[in-house]
């Protein structure tokens, strides 16, 4: 099964390497991951560490926002 989240932050990664102009390797070269890494943050697959998404986002121009779920009692 493949999260949601993973896959809004897929989409959002190809839509803005599409709007810079840059190739899945250059996403690569650029962050300093694997092409792999890249292309399964792409599909949402895979379980990359806070360090790597910090790093390819960086590069697209987007930031990491955590947010804690509240449980209600």
């Amino acid at each position: 099964m493949i999260n949601r989240t993973k896959m809004d932050l897929g989409k959002t990664l190809k839509e803005r390497r599409a709007l810079l102009g840059i190739s899945q390797q250059d996403l690569a070269d650029y962050s300093g991951v694997g092409i792999s890494t890249v292309k399964d943050l792409e599909r949402g697959v895979g379980n990359p560490s806070m360090e790597t998404l910090r790093k390819v986002l960086d590069v697209v121009g987007k930031e990491m926002v955590l947010q804690v779920k509240q449980t209600v009692k």
